[in-house]
């Protein structure tokens, strides 16, 4: 005699119990969760239920580094993501070739195509790949930033929401403008523009920190401020000693920042608003010395930042071995992908979930 089915209760509660369980899962390894909602249909329900992933999401708030897009000018086959975790998280195919990574944020990923009329913002959990046309105005050199536009997003979720493009180009006259898409709108706003002396955008990710953006300038010798409440710009020269900083960058308590590489140590400098004397300017913060924690086949090795995942302290340095993260706080060190000829590094960080 076959034993009772349990009650609708019990089996809720058991529902909870397991619930509880998996929602500590840590998400560094989306894998772990993947393979859990594989081990019956009721777990599997449960992983699947957009409840359990806004419980997930909230309770670890910091979506993990998935892996990253790369921008290279080497010819042939060579793969444009890749994967930071144990098990290799693919994305779904890109439908466009010539493409370059401008930037990533809130879920999606930025990217102008060469010789093409339009930008691609890519979600690669989903495999949504909206075009847009590129604005009205000529550029030569260009950058872009990506984000979500819903007003008080906590930005743990954005697949499939409103959002926001911020296109900036350098024409051939050397004058450099700005101009905002909205996926609501379906249009461009009308251009700012900035004089940079001479110099133009460079093609780097940019920094989001509250309204503003933050872009690099050719070769890192000032940042490009562009405050998206009023649509303006504004320039930010660099320390005097430094004639190529590597990334802008975001600390700890939410300031601007940037990252420079000066005889094998990595130098953080901070910008240090005005004080009680009305003084404001960059502040060195910390030195690094990365001879120590990064291998290499003799110490005249000279590395280099290539990436930034914003929001966290973890840095891309590319040496003649590879590239590897460091996690600033801490000086762990991890190797992630091959020596390449890579330009800049994009990371995707993100929520990998079923129910996604």
């Amino acid at each position: 005699m076959a034993p009772p089915p349990p009650s609708p209760l019990l089996t809720h509660l058991l529902d909870e119990l397991v619930g509880e369980i998996l929602v500590r899962l840590p998400p560094d390894e989306p894998a772990d969760i993947l393979r859990a909602s594989l081990v019956c249909k009721r777990w599997s329900r449960l992983l699947s239920d957009p409840a359990f992933g806004r419980r997930y999401r909230e309770l670890h708030r910091a979506p993990p580094l998935l892996g990253f897009f790369h921008n290279t000018y080497e010819s042939g086959p060579v793969p444009r993501f890749v994967s930071t975790v144990a098990s290799p998280c693919s994305p779904p195919a890109l439908h466009c070739s010539n493409w370059w990574t401008l930037d990533c944020r809130h879920d999606r990923v930025l990217i102008h195509r060469f010789g093409r009329p339009d930008l691609v913002v890519f979600d690669p959990l989903t495999g949504e790949q909206p075009h847009l046309p590129l604005p009205p105005y000529s550029h030569f050199f260009c950058a872009g930033a990506v984000l979500c536009s819903v007003a008080g997003c906590d930005h743990l979720d954005c697949h499939g929401g409103p959002f926001l493009v911020v296109f900036v180009g350098t024409n051939c006259d050397r004058a450099t403008w700005a101009s905002v898409y909205s996926s609501e709108t379906g249009a461009w706003s009308a251009s700012s523009s900035v004089e940079l002396g001479g110099r133009y955008i460079q093609a780097w990710p940019s920094l989001c920190i509250g309204d503003s953006l933050y872009f690099m300038v050719y070769r890192g010798r000032s940042i490009l401020r562009y405050d998206l409440a009023v649509r303006g710009f504004s320039l930010i020269d660099v320390p005097a000693e430094y004639d190529d900083i590597s990334t802008v960058v975001m600390v700890d308590d939410g300031r601007l920042g940037f990252m420079g590489v000066e005889d094998r140590n990595l130098h953080l400098w901070a910008w240090q608003e005005a004080g009680a004397d009305g003084s404001a300017g960059w502040r060195r913060c910390r030195v690094i010395e990365l001879a120590t924690l990064l291998p290499g086949p003799d110490k005249t090795f000279s590395p280099r930042v290539v990436g930034f995942v914003e929001g966290t302290d973890i840095v891309f340095l590319s040496t003649d071995v590879g590239i590897f993260t460091l996690k600033i706080k801490s000086g762990r060190v991890a190797k992630v992908g091959e020596k390449r000829a890579r330009i800049a590094i994009v990371p995707y960080s993100s929520f990998c979930l079923p129910g996604v």
